[in-house]
């Protein structure tokens, strides 16, 4: 019996420290998608910013997205507070490549697999920018 529990120490005491020098993965990671934002600056909230972003979302993604039911993609409220701003930014900037190598979004195409996929809105920075501004109010 004390053999055993020493053995079962010594064990554990191994993997704990070979698990030390094993790189453990993107544990913790924040995902900031993939795309050509790098870094956004966020302050207070910008009201022409919001104006803009708020024609555009009803010019674009509103067809497919509404801000409280699912249509045919998932309801975007409270996005700006599950996503960094990054990433947000590069989905609507680079969308096809996230859609295809992103592992949080390629999930939630999975989810939403009876809808095609969302097309690239040809959307410059500024105006991602605008969007994500308004996103930022309906938290």
């Amino acid at each position: 019996m004390k053999k055993t529990i020493i053995s079962t120490l010594l064990l554990s005491a191994s993997v704990l420290f070979m698990m030390a020098f094993v790189p453990q993965g993107k544990k913790g990671a924040v995902d900031n998608g993939i795309g050509p934002i790098k870094s956004v600056k966020i302050g207070k909230i910008d009201q022409d910013m919001v104006s803009e972003g708020n024609s555009i979302f009803y010019s674009k993604c509103y067809l497919c997205h509404d801000i409280d039911e699912t249509k045919l993609a998932p309801p975007l409220r409270g996005v700006a507070k599950k996503q960094t701003p990054v990433f947000i930014m590069n989905y609507l900037l680079n969308t096809a490549e996230m859609q295809e190598k992103d592992p949080q979004i390629k999930a939630l195409m999975e989810q939403f697999s009876n809808v095609p996929k969302m097309p690239d809105q040809q959307l410059t920075k500024e105006q991602a920018r605008a969007v994500l501004e308004f996103l930022r109010t309906i938290e």
